[in-house]
């Protein structure tokens, strides 16, 4: 891993492929394009279903491997549904 707390895209790529995974088969198992998972690995878009499976897949908690927004006002989203459920997220890693 890299100095800063999170991972960057290539250390991702190489957690999967030490893990026996692809971007291309977390995607079928998601039901989601290639481009998709490809886009949320490199940082350019945010899905929270696909970075929990990818937390899971290569055994680390999200936030190791993203930088987390604090404050989810600051995403657009509504605040009824928040960011991360980390226990939800963690429940397959721990």
């Amino acid at each position: 891993m890299s100095n800063s707390k999170t991972m960057t895209p290539e250390e991702i790529k190489f957690a999967l492929d030490k893990a026996g995974l692809s971007m291309s088969g977390l995607a079928r198992d998601l039901r989601v394009s290639p481009g998709v998972v490809c886009q949320v690995v490199n940082n350019k878009s945010i899905s929270h279903r696909i970075r929990c499976h990818v937390a899971r897949a290569i055994g680390r908690p999200v936030d190791e491997i993203w930088n987390i927004k604090k404050d989810p006002t600051r995403t657009g989203r509504p605040l009824g549904r928040g960011l991360y459920d980390h226990e939800q997220c963690q429940a397959a890693v721990v």
